[in-house]
């Protein structure tokens, strides 16, 4: 079995559709756009035929694997190999891919829950304010750029805030040139009847109830849109988790981290 470094986005891309095609739920954008895109992906070979792929990231997570149909079986083989050949020490995988999800349990020595993905009933929700939400314009982003790195950290140096703007996919509110949140609306190219959704509240104006507001509106906002609404939550934002499921949305699927067996 060979595992072969590529970058041939053709035939990667073309097997992950297939992919995307046996989840049991979306996956998630920022997990797809951030971790997996970022990680190196490789083809998977026997002597006479391509089996599938695998993405492996620089400290040796596997962050996807798909196996097509005809070789499915293989699944659990082709774990061990990546283990057993040192290209993976762990895997950060999802429940909606439960092949893989289950042949890397077998391997494991321990697992820790990481993010938490959700869906919604697609069903519109009342929202008890009328909020002044306002697309980020180019003139915005360097205002956009300094709040995102002052409330959770994030160095916006690879143009990630630009992206948004061009694609009309991130919004604000703000009260006298203060920016009081942004709001993410990300529609997925990927799966085209998704739309991800990320909101970051000022710290001077969380626990007032506007984050599910703007959660609500944008929701609604989606599903005009004619999109089915997803977010997802790390497993120690219990604030936003609250938010979440005050939505409306239910946990789908979970992302975990699996430590692999030495072999």
């Amino acid at each position: 079995m060979n595992f072969i470094k590529t970058e041939n986005t053709e035939t990667i891309n073309t097997l992950r559709a297939q992919l995307y095609l046996s989840l049991t739920a979306p996956i998630d954008a920022m997990w797809e756009q951030l971790y997996i895109s970022s990680s190196q992906h490789y083809l998977i070979e026997n002597d006479i035929s391509n089996l599938g792929y695998c993405c492996i990231n620089e400290t040796g997570y596997l962050t996807q694997i798909f196996l097509n149909k005809d070789h499915l079986s293989l699944m659990d083989k082709v774990v061990k190999e990546l283990i057993a050949t040192k290209l993976v020490n762990s895997a950060s995988l999802s429940s909606n891919e439960p092949k893989a999800f289950n042949a890397c349990l077998l391997h494991s020595k321990s697992v820790k829950a990481n993010t938490f993905c959700f869906e919604h009933p697609n069903k519109k929700v009342e929202v008890d304010t009328n909020l002044n939400i306002e697309l980020v314009a180019t003139v915005d982003i360097p205002s956009v750029k300094e709040f995102l790195k002052e409330q959770v950290g994030m160095d916006d140096t690879f143009g990630y805030t630009e992206n948004l703007v061009a694609r009309k996919e991130i919004f604000m509110i703000k009260e006298s040139n203060i920016i009081i949140a942004t709001s993410e609306c990300r529609m997925s190219d990927s799966q085209p009847e998704i739309a991800d959704l990320g909101i970051i509240v000022n710290r001077d104006f969380q626990g007032k109830g506007l984050a599910t507001q703007i959660m609500k509106t944008q929701v609604n906002r989606v599903l005009e849109a004619g999109r089915e609404p997803i977010c997802s939550t790390t497993l120690d934002n219990i604030a936003s988790r609250k938010v979440i499921e005050k939505s409306g949305f239910y946990c789908s699927n979970i992302i975990f981290d699996i430590t692999l067996q030495d072999y």
